[in-house]
């Protein structure tokens, strides 16, 4: 019972991470992050 109340938090965190790792390595290549699409723009 406490793997399943801790299972929502866990993924919820890593979808943050990715995420952010996402759109820093977008910047880090020179490009543009468009938060709209959520995709990297050259």
């Amino acid at each position: 019972m406490m793997y399943k109340k801790l299972l929502l938090p866990i993924v919820s965190f890593m979808l943050v991470l990715t995420g952010c790792d996402a759109k820093d390595t977008c910047l880090d290549q020179g490009g543009r992050y468009n938060e709209a699409t959520k995709q990297c723009e050259k």
